[in-house]
């Protein structure tokens, strides 16, 4: 006789007789949120509607109304029983079995939470065997998972007569292989491994292949690997802190590159969305470093990766694991300081036949709102105008006849000069108070973005071949027609070359094209036009005055009229990158637990830009006139020719990287024992080339040769002279690593863990002297399984585990180096020869950093993976950092590039960092419906405690807090400001404090404040953030919500700056706020406009005033995933999977502490929501 179990609509066949396969999925929710179990399982109410429907199909139905699984102990019984028509209306699910089973023969019981379906005539065995102990053949087999590949490590527990474990238990050894003594047939076993359904068997001497299942997100759990990126361990021994993001939750997100995907879904990762240029730095538990990179490393299948990362195509992702702490990121040694991402991407499944996936995806971008922008309006920068007209403020300019002057100045002197009358100065003011260039920005430059995207594949194996084929597609459009296209092409093969030695070959290339978009940049007035009514381009003054520009073009010089409309279309720059990366390895099983595997990288990336400047384009005219001779008979001679600008430039990256590594893992009585060894070696070359031609013809591809070397007075106004720009620049690096590491891991008992790591990095940056090349780092960690101790019997704790590490890591700097280094130019000087610039000073003490960390956490689960979850602490000690050190100015050395003096780069500095990562897992609802919760939470605190070249300047404390100033006992990025006393109520001056005393006297509290004496408010960046995420799934359709939140922060906002509004170069909506009266002071903190503007006050203090400190912390609605599993439809076409799916991600701000309307983490204009529709399909 056959047991046959049926759960969640997956059938296993061919489980020996006597089985008890007793699934409890306890209906218990979550305490937390007050949700109950439901009474009475026969009580339940469920509805049918079925015509001659298999007996299987119904089951199932039933199985998903009601959340309880059903046992077969015959599946023949089920499979020949004849087809059922029923219509039930909330009937219960007693009756409802009666009416189905019993006419067919069949009858049922009730057996912890699961219902066993026999035939009415065959009585069913006791599942309760007493334990033989007496001598007898040994129960053996062999543990497997879904593969077919074995699980070593995996537990095999023996149960008493009420199905408990007893004391008796072993571990199956590297091969799956396990033993028994001492154990009769009968007897009821458990055999279980992490991140795989447990299975509960009846004993037999030769138990064969038992195949254990990976968890799905039904059943409440993910099937867990971790890797290291140079091993994989079963996260139940692991004792370090990772982060496993599985194929499923990475592809919840759909994005062109893998790194974005990883926001909101990572625990202690955290994005900083306030960098310049929309470079986002990314950090894992906070800084780790100050002047060196501070990017995490990045691990693409078991090498590092050095190349773009938005090379690779996400779509080929497997997973990812983040390695946080120093157990867990040691094997990586100095390059592992700001943690380690490690990228697994897909291979071919074992025994898995021919299979085709399909992925497509568009994405719709949000055209930007440029009305967001706080501008001043029109009319009143027109009045600021008028009153600086009044005041003379533009007399000499207009003098000179060659500085621009807005259009309402030049209306404002045309009346002067009689040549306007009053009224039509004043409609025409009027007029261009109407105007706004935001409006002008959002019509002509900014657009709708259109992200597209495609991936297919092919994988499979046979019985000595598995083959992975992938190719990838993309192709965006950005908001300012800027165009990246992406072709990936990727192929992952392993042969078998006999039962001992294998092969794996990997090929991963990639093609980019990259087009800039439109300029954005046009004018600084608010009432700047670049077309009129009809779309025609409008000239804006940008250097000289229109008069001034007619004159030059009367005497021959090419039109020096700026019409940003129509440079719009003459953008011609485009990059193109090639990147290949091979890897090819042979593993060779030796024997009795050891294996031996050599791995070779070989990673290209070529890449090359052509930046085209028309000669149309204000940028080539402007040069070729600007460098044009008069002759003394007024003939005109250009030493920059007529033609266009070509901009080229070149790079090149090539690594190679060598590993021999010996793997050993052996399994006796309760001690297991894995370990490795191995060297590393890898070289890597970068190679960058810059030049600049002139008089370029695109049609012939010729250029014309210039004299660089002379030096030409200049056509303008103010005279000068210079030589003709040649930004020829090329560079060439080579670093050299080579390393040996070893990791070995012990468990006892499956209980106890044990794990040691270390690692010795050499390179040639470091040390004079051979043995200051190389750094030892190590780690050591350990595990204890409580759950698995025999004094720990509650039935309702699935899951308690302690963890604690304790090691180091480091990290480099690629611009230091021990011996002296320099940049040489080409002429420029003198008497026009190559000169070098002292770029560092010998240091023959230079050392890597490192990184020491300690790490201590729990890991539980509770009411059957009901709750689940982790809680770490950390703390963090970063010393030899890399940064300014003062230098003897005797030496002469004339100190770093940098405007910092008379210093380098040294081991100058340390810091600490400590905080908590919390993650909690709920199963809130597990029936037909399902509601499940994750939560993310950490903390992260980091200050400075050792810098050798710390200043007392007053700027290095009151930046941004975007740039790292070393401040010591703060954190990196600090927010410092003047104490604020309010506003003047009688003139609306800013008030400080100068010593303690309220005062205006700007330029002494600039020049007299102590560090000591300013605001410190706190850190630039989040200390605690993380994540809320709701799934709810109902049959194929799931819902999924992610609410994001960054608190503990403060930023620094904009305001007003009336200097800039003066000289025309910038304005801020605060004007209209500003202190005008006595009185005002009560409902704003906005200073009056003062003329002539005094730059102490308006210039320095007010914009670094702790009247504009606000608090950082906000909540947003991060992203909505909404996805349909069309299974009709997979069942009529064949098809393994057919999935839509719907995503839209910054979908806005739920709620911020402060009231402003600026966003304080992307500024004053809002993220761009994006809005995408996908298909995914397997065959």
């Amino acid at each position: 006789m056959q047991i046959n179990a049926y759960y969640k609509g997956v059938q296993f066949r061919r489980v020996p007789f006597k089985i008890l396969l007793i699934m409890k999925l306890i209906m218990v929710m979550m305490t937390i949120l007050l949700l109950q179990v439901q009474a009475g399982v026969l009580a339940q109410q469920v509805s049918l509607n079925e015509k001659n429907t298999s007996l299987q199909k119904v089951i199932d139905n039933i199985r998903k109304q009601s959340g309880y699984d059903f046992l077969v102990l015959d599946y023949q019984l089920v499979s020949r029983a004849t087809p059922v028509t029923i219509q039930l209306n909330k009937a219960t699910l007693k009756d409802a079995l009666d009416k189905i089973l019993l006419p067919r023969g069949l009858d049922y019981t009730l057996q912890d939470n699961s219902i066993v379906i026999k035939d009415r005539h065959v009585a069913t065995e006791s599942a309760s065997v007493e334990i033989q102990l007496t001598e007898q053949e040994p129960i053996r087999g062999r543990v497997i998972n879904d593969k077919g590949e074995p699980l070593a490590g995996a537990t095999i527990f023996v149960l008493d007569g009420n199905g408990r474990r007893t004391s008796v238990q072993t571990i199956a050894d590297e091969n799956g292989d396990f033993q028994l003594s001492n154990v009769s047939e009968g007897t009821q076993l458990e055999v279980t491994y992490l991140g795989y359904t447990s299975r509960r068997l009846i004993a037999r001497y030769q138990m064969g292949r038992i195949a254990l299942s990976p968890f799905t997100a039904e059943m409440g759990e993910v099937s867990v690997s971790l890797s290291t990126g140079i091993q994989k361990i079963p996260k139940e021994r692991a004792t370090g802190s990772f982060d496993h993001i599985d194929n499923e939750l990475f592809n919840r997100q759909i994005s062109t590159d893998v790194l974005s995907r990883l926001d909101g879904i990572a625990s202690s990762v955290m994005f900083d969305n306030r960098q310049l240029g929309g470079n986002r730095e990314i950090s894992i538990r906070g800084l780790s470093t100050i002047f060196s990179d501070r990017q995490p490393l990045i691990i693409l299948n078991n090498f590092p990766y050095e190349g773009d990362i938005n090379s690779i195509n996400p779509n080929d992702v497997e997973d990812i694991t983040i390695l946080k702490d120093a157990t867990a990121a040691s094997i990586w040694g100095v390059r592992a300081g700001n943690g380690v991402i490690v990228i697994t991407t897909k291979k071919a499944k074992r025994n898995q036949p021919p299979a085709i996936s399909f992925n497509s995806n568009m994405t719709l971008i949000q055209k930007p709102d440029m009305m967001q922008l706080p501008y001043m309006s029109s009319a009143d920068y027109i009045g600021v105008e008028k009153m600086l007209f009044d005041n003379n403020f533009y007399d000499a300019n207009e003098q000179l006849g060659y500085v621009p002057l807005s259009p309402a100045v030049e209306l404002m002197y045309k009346n002067k000069h009689g040549l306007l009358t009053d009224a039509a100065l004043q409609q025409g003011l009027n007029e261009l108070a109407q105007y706004d260039i935001r409006r002008e920005l959002n019509k002509y430059v900014y657009r709708k973005g259109l992200n597209q995207q495609y991936s297919l594949n092919v994988s499979g194996q046979s019985e000595n071949v598995s083959y992975y084929l992938s190719g990838g597609y993309d192709d965006n459009t950005s908001t300012t027609d800027g165009g990246y296209k992406r072709y990936n092409l990727r192929s992952d093969n392993t042969f078998r070359l006999s039962k001992k030695l294998s092969w794996d070959a990997a090929l991963f290339f990639t093609h980019t094209f990259t087009n800039a978009g439109r300029p954005t940049n046009f004018s600084s007035l608010p009432y700047a036009r670049i077309a009129d009514e009809n779309g025609n381009a409008l000239p804006i003054d940008r250097y000289y005055r229109s008069n001034y520009i007619q004159e030059t073009k009367q005497n021959g010089l090419l039109d020096w009229t700026y019409r940003p409309l129509d440079e719009i279309n003459l953008i011609n720059n485009k990059q193109k990158t090639n990147s290949l990366i091979l890897n090819t390895g042979l593993n060779y099983d030796i024997g009795k637990g050891l294996i031996v595997e050599i791995k070779y990288q070989y990673e290209n990336a070529q890449g090359a830009g052509k930046d085209i400047r028309s000669m149309a384009s204000y940028y080539t005219r402007d040069r070729i006139n600007t460098y044009t001779q008069v002759g003394t008979d007024g003939a005109l001679f250009r030493p920059i020719p007529l033609g266009d600008i070509l901009n080229e430039s070149t790079n090149s990256f090539t690594s190679q990287s060598l590993r021999l590594q010996l793997n050993y893992s052996k399994t006796w009585d309760k001690h297991q024992l894995t370990g490795l060894a191995g060297a590393e070696a890898r070289q890597a070359n970068t190679t960058l080339t810059q030049s600049t031609q002139y008089g370029y013809n695109p049609h012939i591809l010729t250029t014309i040769a210039v004299n660089y070397d002379t030096d030409y007075t200049l056509y303008s106004p103010t005279g000068g002279i210079a030589k003709i720009p040649n930004p020829y620049f090329t560079s060439e690096t080579n670093d050299r690593f080579i390393s040996f590491f070893t990791n070995w891991a012990y468990t006892f008992d499956n209980r106890y863990n044990l794990n040691i790591s270390a690692r010795q990095d050499g390179s040639n940056l470091f040390g004079v002297r051979s043995n200051q090349r190389f750094t030892p780092l190590w780690s050591v960690g350990g595990s204890w399984h409580l759950t698995n101790e025999r004094f720990i019997n509650i039935t309702w704790l699935d899951l308690l585990k302690l963890r604690t590490t304790f090691g180091y890591s480091g990290n480099l700097n690629r611009n230091v180096s021990a011996l002296p280094t320099m940049r040489y130019y080409n002429g420029g000087n003198l008497i026009n020869t190559p000169y070098g610039v002292l770029v560092n000073p010998p240091n023959e003490n230079l050392r890597w950093e490192k990184n020491g960390q300690f790490n201590v956490g729990f890991d539980f689960a509770v009411l059957k993976q009901r709750l689940s979850g982790t809680f770490e602490y950390y703390h963090k000690k970063n010393t030899d950092l890399i940064g300014y050190m003062p230098i003897d100015q005797t030496t002469g050395a004339i100190g770093s590039l940098s405007s910092r003096g008379f210093t380098y780069l040294g081991n100058s500095a340390s810091m600490t960092g400590n905080g908590i990562d919390i993650q909690l897992h709920s199963v809130n609802i597990r029936k037909a419906f399902e509601w499940r919760t994750d939560l993310l939470y950490s903390t992260v605190k980091t200050k400075i405690t050792e810098y050798l070249a710390e200043t007392r300047d007053l700027n290095n404390y009151l930046n941004s807090g975007l740039v790292i100033s070393p401040i010591i006992g703060k954190p990196a990025y600090s927010i410092f400001a003047f104490r604020w006393a309010g506003l003047d109520p009688e003139t609306g001056d800013p008030m400080g404090y100068l010593h303690g005393e309220v005062s205006k006297d700007y330029a002494a509290i600039r020049n007299e404040t102590t560090p000591e004496e300013l605001i410190y408010y706190g850190s630039a960046t989040p200390t605690h953030f993380g994540a809320l995420r709701n799934t709810f799934s109902w049959k194929g359709l799931s819902l999924s919500f992610n609410i994001s939140y960054k608190l503990g922060f403060y930023f620094r906002r904009n305001s007003v700056f009336y200097n800039a509004i003066f000289n025309g170069t910038g304005s801020h909506s605060d004007f209209s706020l500003r202190w005008q009266k006595p009185g005002d002071e009560v409902t704003t903190q906005i200073p009056s406009m003062v003329y002539p503007n005094n730059n102490n006050r308006d210039g320095y203090f007010y914009p670094r005033a702790e009247v504009l400190i606000s608090k950082g912390d906000n909540i947003r609605l991060q992203d909505i995933n909404l996805s349909y599993q069309i299974k009709s439809l997979e069942n009529k076409w064949k098809l393994k999977r057919l999935e839509v799916l719907m995503y839209a991600t910054n979908l806005g701000t739920i709620w911020k502490a402060d009231k402003h309307n600026v966003d304080p983490e992307f500024g004053d204009l809002s993220p761009l929501r994006t809005f995408s529709f996908g298909l995914r399909a397997g065959f």
